[in-house]
């Protein structure tokens, strides 16, 4: 039986565009076509939709269903689902880490939550009050890595707010800043009362922040402050201003 792309697109539940760039893409074959040319497929297309569908609905990446679909086509079934379990394994592991995000995520929020319930409102919103999401003041240090590792600060609420601007009043003189695998690079400029201030407040961080670690160099460049932080990336990102991918 041979079905126009209307009624194939009816019967698989895709639409005609999605079915064309399925075939450019080498999911489906290229279909026979009448002599005025109009496509015509066979139920091997409608079947191999059916499976193109159900590997969609568990979030595999086109270039895997393509890959998928290849070892379809050839029959036997043993090495769809090795290669099929070896992608679902890679998903649950992503997966996990995307719900680590989210957790920490929901930290972040949670404390800010807090935080403004604490915070008398200003007599006009702007900067500095309790409505100003982007300030230092709101980032929680108490999520989980999928790692061992704690995350997590010693501080009260209202001290990690003062230790936050502290950090502010020292980031304001940051002159560059550089992503690093590890957390981020901060130059300074070469002020003997900054560089100084910069190691106490490294000192005390680490002191309610162990998963932190700070190395101070000083060169011809200025002064760099590397902050460490491998398990805790979006803490470092939120606190010293720099974004990781």
């Amino acid at each position: 039986m041979g079905y126009r792309i209307s009624e194939l697109a009816r019967r698989s539940g895709f639409s005609p565009s999605t079915l064309r760039y399925y075939e450019t893409a080498g999911l489906l074959p290229d279909p026979e076509r009448t002599d005025s040319g109009y496509r015509v497929y066979d139920d091997a297309a409608l079947e191999r939709l059916a499976f193109i569908g159900r590997a969609k609905t568990m979030g595999l990446a086109l270039e895997d269903i393509a890959e998928l679909v290849g070892l379809w086509a050839d029959g036997p079934c043993a090495p769809v689902q090795d290669r099929l379990k070896e992608l679902l394994d890679a998903k649950v592991n992503e997966v996990r880490v995307q719900l680590d995000d989210l957790s920490h995520f929901a930290a972040q929020l949670d404390h800010l939550r807090r935080s403004l319930a604490a915070t008398v409102p200003t007599e006009r919103c702007g900067p500095g009050c309790g409505c100003d999401v982007e300030l230092p003041a709101a980032i929680a240090l108490t999520a989980k890595p999928a790692e061992s590792t704690l995350i997590a600060c010693t501080l009260s609420d209202v001290e990690a707010e003062d230790r936050a601007a502290e950090w502010a009043d020292l980031l304001a003189n940051v002159v560059e800043r550089r992503a690093t695998d590890r957390g981020v690079q901060l130059r300074l400029p070469p002020h003997p009362g900054l560089v100084a201030h910069a190691g106490e407040l490294c000192v005390r961080e680490t002191e309610c922040c162990a998963f932190f670690s700070f190395t101070l160099t000083v060169d011809a460049g200025g002064v760099w402050l590397d902050v460490a932080a491998p398990d805790a990336l979006a803490v470092i990102d939120a606190l010293f201003g720099t974004a990781h991918d």
